[in-house]
């Protein structure tokens, strides 16, 4: 790289709007090797602050975020994450740190650093102020409680399910990998409101919505509620066969619950239908496209006697 090419490289990254963070992969605590204005102003910490020190100090005592346990996973197995985490600047105000954190390898593939991409998501995901520390529930992810739109489940509102998807399919489709959409209904659970009360189906709800996001575990898989008891999600990487799989799995175990249900036509129990469709992103294609396909696929196995995924 001649001495322009690193000048530009500098002023492309010091410009960015993006708060950056590159991590010493090989460093026993993973120490802060280089961080951007952006990411100063994000955390109100100097990068002399911060240099040589792990990042987990943005998290104070706030430990139990499952967020954080996803995140080391992710990098001790060297792949990329995603996450959302409550994170402290250093006059102490907490902030909604969405990052998304990328491994670099040397040619022999081995990982030498962690770059980290960091901007404060509380406005644009409408995270409900009075939200703090104390009322959250350190065991769930924080993004689903945090969400004003979904307290009941726990999981991803709708639009920000489409803003991710919108950014893997780009990825996807420049990688040319696939990526599967599952679109999921609980059977008749109208009629379970009915002989049950409401507050008997929302727990209903949250239970179905814990065991179809327990199937979809990876750090890059998404699910979110749409509304009542119909849920999305979307997992990259994944062939038509193995998502076939997940959705029969998904169905599966939620009639292990066997929550009873009396008046369902299907079984006596509450179960699910699971529309799945994959694909690898075209040019001409678009990711509300393969929505609506794994809609249609939904009404397809609700068509076939529902309790199966299609």
């Amino acid at each position: 790289m001649t001495a322009f090419d690193q000048d530009l490289f500098r002023r492309l990254v010091e410009s960015s709007p993006e708060g950056i963070a590159l991590i010493d992969a090989q460093g026993s605590d993973h120490p802060v090797i280089y961080v951007n204005p952006a990411f100063e102003a994000l955390t109100g910490y100097s990068a002399a602050e911060l240099a040589g020190r792990n990042l987990r100090l943005l998290q104070g005592d706030d430990r139990e975020q499952d967020g954080r346990h996803r995140l080391r996973d992710a990098m001790n197995r060297g792949e990329s994450c995603r996450v959302l985490l409550r994170n402290y600047r250093k006059d102490g105000t907490l902030f909604w740190n969405e990052m998304t954190v990328v491994p670099l390898r040397h040619a022999d593939g081995c990982v030498t650093h962690y770059v980290g991409h960091h901007r404060d998501a509380g406005e644009r995901l409408r995270i409900d102020p009075k939200v703090t520390k104390d009322s959250l529930s350190g065991a769930h992810q924080p993004t689903a409680v945090a969400i004003r739109d979904d307290r009941l489940t726990g999981l991803f509102t709708l639009p920000y399910l489409e803003e991710l998807l919108k950014r893997d399919w780009a990825v996807a489709h420049r990688e040319q990998r696939s990526i599967a959409v599952f679109a999921i209904d609980i059977d008749a659970l109208d009629l379970y409101n009915a002989t049950f009360g409401r507050a008997a189906g929302d727990s209903t709800i949250r239970r179905v919505a814990h065991v179809v996001s327990a199937c979809l575990r990876r750090s890059s898989d998404v699910t979110a509620r749409i509304d009542g008891g119909s849920l999305m999600a979307f997992a990259p990487g994944l062939t038509s066969e193995q998502a076939m799989r997940i959705g029969q799995t998904m169905a599966e175990r939620v009639r292990d619950l066997r929550i009873h249900h009396p008046r369902s036509a299907v079984l006596r129990y509450i179960s699910i239908s699971v529309g799945v469709c994959a694909t690898v992103p075209a040019a001409s294609d678009n990711p509300a496209n393969l929505l609506q396909k794994a809609q249609q696929q939904l009404q397809l196995a609700k068509k076939s006697g529902r309790n199966q995924a299609a």
